[in-house]
């Protein structure tokens, strides 16, 4: 069964609604739960900006919309019932590719866009792209954009009039390739990839961005002030360099306690001094974090704006490592820091 679940914040004015944003997806859209999960870090986000809005959602672990289409329909009609009017729908894609890729396109196709069309309110779509992996391939960046223009280029054919990118995952690759060597591993919350707290102000600045609720002023502060002060965080080694004394805990955890163990595993969070060193993030320990994950929202929002999703010969300006850079960050810069 999917989970249905409602983040709703009130309108300082009476007299209208905020508007209702629906967001479909799994575990990468109901996590990080210590933000309400994307809808919540997103709603915390553009209140600080001054606009309330009613965020819902269907959510299903480890399915995705071809999984979800359904429920979504379901939701759609009772919403409609109850006079929920949707003006914005984030659909949670993946990078895909081969069969997958050419699923989720028809799927899109022919269940979405249907659906979408036959709201009254004729919402737009926002794309939401995830991260696949905290070992991107050299070819990382490609695949991203090819599989997100190919799930734009479709919807619009449809009928859809208004389809934004939201690219979290060329988010991610941006902090991977910045010097930020120790916040990347700070965005995995375990694992199983999900994003931690600091992955969730990132996509939720990211989804800021490309609705244009903000073009960068005040970010980095604001999302620093969103972050709890210490989050769990995957076990050392997992995105990044472990340090020298991590490394052995990672290396010999054959021999650690099997309830230690399924830590690394677990969906569910437990209260932080549960995890062992390593295995949370220490807000204080990383300063300027907000400028860093501000930076990283903008330049792909800047990227974005560069890019022609129609055209198959538009290209970045630059490219480093397997992520393709855009135009130099505006708004929010990342400043050096080191760590204590």
């Amino acid at each position: 069964m999917s989970e249905l679940r409602s983040n709703v914040v009130p309108s300082s004015a009476k007299a209208s609604q905020p508007p209702s944003f629906l967001f479909v997806g799994n575990s990468h859209t109901y996590q990080p739960k210590e933000l309400g999960g994307i809808p919540g870090a997103f709603a915390r986000l553009a209140g600080a900006y001054g606009q309330d809005v009613s965020t819902f959602q269907v959510t299903q672990g480890g399915a995705d919309l071809a999984d979800l289409w359904e429920e979504f329909e379901q939701f759609m009609q009772r919403s409609s019932k109850d006079g929920v009017v949707f003006g914005t729908v984030v659909l949670q894609v993946g990078k895909g590719s081969g069969e997958g890729r050419f699923v989720m396109a028809e799927v899109l196709r022919h269940r979405y866009a249907p659906l979408l069309l036959e709201q009254p309110s004729k919402p737009r779509v926002v794309l939401y792209q995830t991260w696949s992996t905290p070992w991107p391939q050299p070819s990382e960046a490609d695949e991203l954009d090819a599989s997100l223009q190919e799930y734009h280029s479709v919807l619009l054919s449809a009928g859809i009039k208004e389809v934004v990118l939201a690219k979290a995952g060329h988010a991610f690759l941006h902090v991977k390739l910045s010097d930020s060597v120790h916040v990347y591993p700070a965005l995995w919350k375990d694992d199983m990839g999900h994003g931690s707290a600091l992955a969730g102000v990132l996509v939720a600045a990211v989804l800021a961005l490309a609705l244009k609720l903000t073009e960068g002023e005040r970010l980095g502060r604001i999302l620093e002030a969103m972050l709890p002060n210490a989050w769990r965080t995957a076990s050392p080694g997992f995105a990044g360099a472990a340090e020298f004394g991590q490394k052995a805990w990672r290396n010999e955890g054959k021999a650690a306690p099997a309830a230690v163990m399924n830590l690394v595993n677990d969906e569910e969070d437990l209260p932080l001094n549960k995890y062992p060193p390593g295995m949370r993030t220490e807000r204080r320990d990383l300063p300027f974090l907000g400028d860093v994950v501000a930076a990283a929202a903008v330049a792909v929002f800047d990227r974005t704006l560069s890019a022609k999703p129609d055209a198959a010969d538009s290209a970045p300006t630059s490219s480093q490592g397997g992520y393709q850079a855009g135009p130099k960050e505006s708004g929010s810069k990342a400043r050096r820091w080191q760590k204590k």
